[in-house]
């Protein structure tokens, strides 16, 4: 039988930086600069000093491996394990971080933290790194495209730890330079033990940040025992009790047809999105409908009436006026829509942590309700990876009436970042930061990553 993750390993272990498009390339680099510019922010962000804490309680060396340096001011060395699990909840902190639609989740937060520890490790240059990236970006995407929506809508399970850890086994087995066999016994063995709960969105709690990382600590793992001559079963993914069995939703949904087509050829990171609002994505369409009517119509907090963001039961769930902590707040639909409609963005931990005691936004907040509409569920029945798909009406104090359909948000394949917008973002992110004066030579040296053979300037501030 021809096992899919054979063939998989085959893909990983065989690909080169010739074969890949120069989309794949350029959306490689794209990605590496998204995931970097969080990390920044998250070493620096509020969150920051509970995460060095955790550095030092947990601070590991593995034997016969060379110490990588942590983000920071201070030179700080520590074991790899350590090393890619801070950078991982760093790079989740903002909500900024990349995604992929159809497969769900954030590949980036967990797969760029680990391509940047492990190319230090092993010394490998730029065009090394950017085939790295895309063959791990690609078993990512095509593992979780045969199991969601479903997977994340029916059962909570979150694809960033999910697929994450069979992609960072993949991702690393490449970069050691394994061969087909042992990168499949890797991938086969993090397949087994791979997981992650999506609970925390229901209270702020502390997981969301966690997920990324715990994946990419399972592949490594798994990495590290079939070099010991640990094998992984050959139907890890298609077997009776394996990983599609698992992981499919209640309808049983699981599409194995599309894990092959095309590999090689059709390079899922090119169809990854940017994310534009520091929140949890189902809301960004909300948010883009909301910033559309406000700049059309030069609306401000206290023109407004009423507002009813008509949508599905998967944005339904996201209907918190009242969120207590600021993971809580990235996942609230009246919260989030009420400082994008005050500032004209929602971008920022200081505006989040500001806008708890602003009375302005708590009035403004208590005039958007959320309701679940059978015309945006039959849409999204019809077009299941359009989760964020939604219609506001807004409603002014002079009895005016507007509303704005919006499916898809922007940054996503149809409307994608390019450069232009990703410096702007990357500029945002690392302001404030000792990486602010040298942020335009950051930017340079991973835009033209492929001429680059040393990565550890970008650890140096």
């Amino acid at each position: 039988m021809d096992y899919l993750i054979y063939r998989l390993a085959d893909y990983v272990a065989d690909l080169k930086y010739a074969d890949l498009s120069q989309r794949a390339i350029e959306v490689g680099k794209q990605a590496i600069l998204d995931s970097y510019g969080n990390m920044m922010f998250g070493r620096y962000c509020e969150a920051s000093e509970r995460i060095m804490e955790y550095a030092k309680l947990s601070d590991t060396v593995v034997k016969n491996e060379d110490l990588v340096p942590l983000i920071g001011e201070e030179e700080i060395l520590t074991g790899s394990d350590t090393a890619v699990f801070v950078h991982s909840m760093m790079a989740r902190c903002a909500d900024l971080d990349d995604g992929y639609r159809h497969a769900m989740g954030h590949p980036g937060s967990g797969l760029v933290p680990l391509l940047l520890s492990m190319a230090q490790l092993y010394k490998k240059d730029g065009k090394e790194m950017i085939a790295s990236i895309v063959a791990a970006y690609d078993v990512y995407a095509r593992l979780g495209e045969a199991i969601n929506p479903f997977m994340y809508r029916e059962r909570g399970f979150d694809a960033t730890g999910v697929c994450g850890a069979v992609a960072a086994a993949a991702l690393v087995s490449k970069l050691m330079g394994a061969d087909a066999i042992k990168t499949k016994d890797a991938m086969g063995i993090a397949s087994l033990f791979t997981g992650g709960l999506i609970e925390y969105q229901n209270d702020g709690t502390s997981g969301k940040i966690m997920c990324s990382g715990w994946g990419a600590l399972t592949g490594m793992r798994a990495v590290r025992l079939a070099s010991c001559g640990f094998t992984g079963p050959d139907a890890a993914l298609e077997g009776k009790y394996g990983f599609f069995q698992a992981f499919k939703g209640t309808s049983g949904h699981c599409d194995m047809s599309q894990v092959l087509s095309n590999l090689g050829e059709e390079f899922k990171i090119t169809s990854i999105y940017f994310k534009r609002h520091a929140c949890q994505r189902g809301l960004h369409a909300v948010l883009d409908a909301m910033l559309d009517l406000r700049e059309s119509y030069d609306l401000t907090p206290a023109m407004i009436k009423s507002i009813d963001v008509r949508t599905s039961s998967f944005v339904y769930r996201l209907s918190n006026p009242n969120p207590k902590t600021a993971i809580g707040a990235q996942a609230s639909t009246q919260f989030t829509s009420a400082v994008a409609l005050k500032y004209g963005r929602m971008d920022s931990e200081e505006l989040i942590f500001n806008s708890f005691s602003d009375p302005e936004i708590k009035e403004l907040v208590q005039k958007i309700t959320v309701t679940k509409d059978d015309g945006v569920e039959e849409y999204l029945a019809k077009n299941p990876t359009h989760f964020c798909a939604a219609k506001v009406i807004l409603v002014t104090c002079d009895g005016k009436t507007h509303e704005r359909w919006a499916p898809v948000p922007l940054g996503d394949v149809e409307t994608p970042f390019g450069w232009d917008m990703l410096k702007l973002k990357f500029d945002h992110l690392v302001a404030g930061t000792p990486c602010e004066k040298s942020k335009d030579e950051r930017f340079d040296l991973l835009k033209h990553l492929e001429n680059s053979d040393n990565i550890y300037e970008l650890f140096r501030l």
